[in-house]
């Protein structure tokens, strides 16, 4: 697929301006046909998938169906199952004050909508929030990055299946294509990718006073307490750490552990990263790439800075440049100002520090911006709930990490500097909906209560309301 330019996307544009009036007045039939089409040509298009995200950056087939393929589908059949109930329009509980009243609220599109994704899960997260926007009721230009040309090139054949482009289009591109998108006007954005880049969105959204949804990033931390079932939590993290190469925007971005845990846990980590990579990691089959040289390039550098350093190297440091690949790494000691400490890590890089007391802990959390995800290992009930009220996060998984993002009914979404808004299932549509108040008077309007001119009889009636529901 090749990006389209600014005259074919405004051409686009204005095909969805004139359809979406039309698509306000589609039914849940219409939205779930769609649903139950766009599940069928995924399921026809299940192993070009996974070729694609191979050539992308060499996923493993595995990797791409509980990653990519699973989500989507389960997300699928969420809508399918959910939304005739979800359109429903919900009777408001009753007010005393408003007893002559019945009072709903409906849920309408948006309208127009664009959905900005990034490259780290390609397939999955344009789908989730694509399925989330069309169950609402709009219309949708959807925006990949340019980095996965060949899953890109699949999307398209499945979107032009599916749908009219006057209702869903994809658009590929680069800074040049997002610009042009972000200077029009659109009902909704909904942005997936880091906080620079957000703020960026923001600003262009503010412009139109567009909503906005906004999933960003951020330094993921996990506490592990002396309390655990250490073994358990190691496999737990490299899973969470390493799968897409640590291309995840709620992966563990660091470790902070009890003292007391130290030798076990380092000891530990190198049973368990051998095991899980063997003796040389560049061979496993079960490791994705760096998606390319621009990001492989970055990785170095985090690690050429702590070889520089007194950062003490536990496991890995390799790297490949031609086959874009780095070595899955563990390290302690690093500096607190070093570049590792203060961005999104992004790959496979797990730095680990050490607290006697756990409010150095969550001090040094606290000092950050809020984060996106936030871990916590460990078999003390005090201990999870101290950590929980101290810290802030846009979601938290306990002795395990990262599945929070597939429950069903739990939104996702960051908080501030990692996100703005929620994501996923009931939280995804009411993202993509409007949430319109009615309210519907009986025979004797209450306004009537209120008429000009002023007299005794109002104010007595103001009296009786006043003390009524004081």
């Amino acid at each position: 697929m090749q990006a389209m330019n600014n005259t074919e996307i405004q051409e686009i544009y204005e095909s969805q301006l004139a359809y979406k009036s039309v698509l306000k007045q589609c039914t849940v039939q219409q939205r779930t046909s769609w649903l139950r089409l766009l599940k069928s040509a995924i399921l026809c298009k299940e192993e070009r998938i996974k070729e694609a995200l191979y050539k992308d950056f060499r996923k493993n087939p595995f990797e791409t169906e509980s990653t990519e393929l699973l989500p989507v589908l389960l997300e699928i059949n969420h809508f399918l199952k959910k939304l005739p109930r979800w359109m429903k329009p919900k009777k408001a509980a009753l007010s005393l004050l408003f007893a002559s009243t019945a009072a709903y609220t409906v849920f309408e599109p948006k309208g127009n909508t664009l959905i900005i994704t990034p490259w780290n899960y390609p397939f999955q997260l344009p789908m989730v929030h694509l399925i989330a926007s069309i169950c609402a009721g709009n219309t949708v230009i959807l925006k990949l990055s340019e980095f996965t040309p060949n899953i890109n090139s699949i999307i398209e054949e499945i979107i032009g299946e599916v749908f009219e482009r006057r209702h869903v289009a994809v658009v590929e591109g680069g800074v040049e294509e997002t610009s042009y998108l972000l200077n029009l006007k659109f009902d909704h954005i909904h942005f997936t990718g880091s906080s620079k880049v957000g703020k960026i969105v923001m600003a262009a959204a503010a412009k139109h006073l567009a909503d906005i949804t906004l999933e960003l990033g951020g330094k993921s931390p996990v506490f592990v307490d002396r309390n655990v079932e250490l073994r358990d939590t190691v496999r737990n993290l490299i899973w969470a750490k390493f799968v897409n190469m640590g291309q995840t925007c709620i992966a563990p971005d660091y470790l902070l552990v009890d003292e007391q845990l130290k030798d076990a846990l380092e000891k530990t980590l190198c049973e368990e990263m051998k095991a899980a990579f063997g003796d040389n990691p560049l061979q496993s089959i079960d490791l994705a790439r760096i998606v390319n040289r621009q990001h492989f390039d970055r990785l170095k550098g985090y690690l050429d800075e702590l070889r520089n350093g007194n950062a003490s190297l536990i496991y890995g440091g390799n790297h490949d440049a031609e086959a874009l690949f780095v070595h899955p790494t563990i390290v302690t000691d690093v500096p607190e100002d070093c570049a590792l400490m203060q961005e999104e890590i992004f790959g496979p890089i797990l730095p680990i520090r050490y607290y006697k007391h756990v409010e150095e802990a969550l001090d040094f959390v606290n000092a950050k911006e809020k984060p996106l995800a936030l871990y916590i290992f460990s078999k003390d009930k005090k201990y999870v709930s101290h950590v929980m009220q101290r810290t802030t996060a846009g979601g938290t998984t306990i002795n395990d990490a990262m599945l929070h993002i597939m429950h069903p009914n739990l939104p996702f979404g960051g908080v501030n500097n990692s996100g703005i808004g929620q994501s996923t299932g009931y939280f995804g549509f009411k993202a993509f909906s409007h949430e319109r108040s009615l309210l519907k008077a009986s025979a004797i309007p209450m306004s009537k209560f209120f008429w000009y001119p002023f007299s005794a009889n109002s104010r007595n009636i103001m009296k009786w309301i006043r003390k009524f529901f004081q």
